[in-house]
């Protein structure tokens, strides 16, 4: 019965780290898109913007190689990168002089 249930264990395991990032994949997007509605621009933001896309591509690349373990580390990279790029233009943008609207 012990035996079962180690067994039954593992699979639900299993089961659970082979299911595609889907919710990872959705934050990235979703980070990538709020960092370029962005306003300020800088060097870095557009670095740190551009290694956010090409991570979430290369996730979307372990989706369909059913990789989704690397899928999973891909996507919250891209995610990290996208909230990097976010801090960045809004230094860039809080730098900026401001213009007068009189």
């Amino acid at each position: 019965m012990k035996r079962l249930l180690v067994i039954l264990f593992v699979l639900l395991l299993t089961a659970c780290a082979t299911k595609p990032p889907v919710q990872e994949m959705s934050n990235a997007r979703t980070a990538i898109m709020a960092a370029k509605e962005l306003p300020g621009e800088s060097e870095k933001s557009d670095t740190y913007l551009k290694s956010a896309e090409t991570a979430l591509e290369e996730a979307a690349d372990a989706i369909k190689q059913e990789r989704y373990e690397k899928a999973r580390s891909k996507a919250l990279e891209a995610k990290r990168n996208a909230q990097a790029a976010a801090r960045h233009k809004q230094a860039a943008a809080s730098d900026a002089p401001q213009e007068d609207n009189h």
